[in-house]
């Protein structure tokens, strides 16, 4: 049988308390200055998405790339209406 290749969009992350959670990588917008990154929490069972989650591409104290959950709705709603736009062929966005 032949052997199903890895879903390159796939992501690990990590929360505060060291705790793993995976996450597929939608896209990346770009609002104002910052770089921001879109997922959904991946289930491969699951059917239907009910979360989006929106990550600000950030630096820790060492000057490491790390990704910041954004909880901000005046923040998470310009970036979100990007990616709708971005991406109105590609998905089937509920109003």
């Amino acid at each position: 049988m032949a052997e199903i290749p890895e879903n390159p969009y796939l992501i690990d992350l990590y929360d505060e308390d060291g705790n793993e959670k995976t996450f597929e990588h939608l896209d990346t917008v770009k609002y104002k200055d910052d770089e921001y990154v879109i997922c959904i929490p991946y289930d491969e069972e699951e059917e239907e998405v009910t979360e989006v989650v929106i990550f600000l591409i950030d630096k820790d104290e060492n000057g490491e790339e790390i990704l910041s959950q954004i909880f901000d709705p005046e923040l998470m709603s310009p970036v979100y209406e990007i990616f709708r736009e971005r991406n109105a062929d590609m998905f089937e966005f509920e109003e």
